[in-house]
C-alpha cells in the first residue's frame, strides 16, 4: 500500500471492531439496564448480562453531564472502545457489555484505564 494512496489497508484478526459487536438500539440498552449486573468503579459502572447472539458485544454511555465538551466525551468513548478492541477475546462470550462514565476521565492515560477496567472486569478475564 503505497502512503500516496491515503488509505491503510483494513485491520484483520481479533483486532477489529465489527458493527456486529455493538450494542446499537434503544431496546438493547434499556434490557440490559433492567436485568444487567452491575459492577462499580470511582469512574465507570460495567453492566453484564448474556447473549443468545454467541458474540462480544460493547455499548457506551457518556453523558453530557460528565463532561460538557464533545471532545472529551469521544475521547472517553475512544478509550473504552480501544481497551474492548485490543482485550475482546479475554472477555467472556456471549456476553452483553454496557460501560457508563461516572465521572470524567478523559485526562488519564489509556494504561491507567485499562488497570481500571481490569480490576473492574478481574472476575470474568482470561489471563
Amino acid at each position: 500500500m503505497s502512503p500516496a494512496a491515503g488509505k491503510s489497508p483494513a485491520p484483520k484478526g481479533r483486532y477489529t471492531f465489527k458493527k456486529s459487536e455493538r450494542l446499537r438500539r434503544r431496546s438493547e440498552f434499556s434490557a440490559l439496564f433492567h436485568s444487567g449486573k452491575r459492577i462499580h468503579s470511582e469512574y465507570l459502572t460495567v453492566i453484564l448480562s448474556t447473549n443468545p447472539s454467541g458474540e462480544r458485544r460493547l455499548g457506551l454511555v457518556v453523558g453530557k453531564k460528565v463532561g460538557k465538551a464533545a471532545v472529551r466525551r469521544n475521547r472517553m468513548k475512544r478509550l473504552l472502545r480501544e481497551f474492548f478492541r485490543l482485550n475482546k477475546d479475554r472477555l467472556p462470550a456471549s456476553q452483553d457489555i454496557l460501560i457508563v462514565a461516572r465521572k470524567d476521565f478523559s485526562f488519564m492515560k489509556y494504561r491507567d484505564l485499562c488497570s481500571e477496567l481490569e480490576k473492574v472486569l478481574a472476575g470474568r478475564m482470561k489471563a
